[in-house]
């Protein structure tokens, strides 16, 4: 073989960056060509010595400053929030899911019910004012009272007590003046 490979290839192939096929064909290359070898032994032995004078050049921080680091770590004392994380998280966190769960499940249909009984008290305001209205002009266009069905659980007296009698009244007598 004519052709060498220049110093940058030799290089990249040293820190292994070349595609594979370049890598095989450096590889076989060097194998078979002296003066391409020497330039790669070079090369690397130049690399080695640049790492060795890196690590040579780290230096270790004095005893005494490492002891006062490691004793201020010792002293200092973690947040609530980080004992709580620490020690508690794992245990607390089923325990918390399931009580979330449970209050989802149990509140909703509570939260719905409790939008169930003000739609109610709004029906019965608005039936009490139509009641009234039909007891001060009972001559006026639809103005028959409004009936209220009693709950037999609830006997409690009340505004709607006074038109469901009202409204017993009306249906008693009819136009022509004969009772049931």
């Amino acid at each position: 073989m004519t052709t060498h490979y220049d110093r940058d290839t030799l290089i990249d192939y040293l820190h292994g960056v070349l595609d594979a096929e370049t890598d095989a064909r450096v590889f076989t290359h060097l194998q078979t060509c002296a003066p391409c070898n020497a330039l790669h032994d070079e090369e690397a032995a130049l690399s080695e010595a640049l790492r060795l004078a890196a690590r040579a050049d780290e230096r270790e921080l004095p005893a005494m400053v490492r002891a006062r680091v490691w004793d201020a770590v010792r002293r200092e004392k973690p947040s609530w929030a980080e004992r709580l994380r620490a020690g508690w998280g794992p245990r607390l966190a089923l325990p918390v899911a399931a009580a979330a769960a449970l209050a989802l499940y149990f509140g909703v249909p509570a939260f719905h019910s409790q939008q169930a009984a003000a739609a109610g008290i709004q029906a019965a305001y608005y039936l009490d004012e139509h009641n009234a209205e039909a007891q001060q002009n009972p001559f006026g266009p639809g103005m028959t009272p409004a009936v209220y069905s009693t709950d037999a659980q609830d006997r409690s007296p009340s505004t709607a007590a006074t038109y469901i009698d009202t409204a017993d009244a009306a249906t008693l007598d009819d136009a022509s003046g004969a009772g049931n």
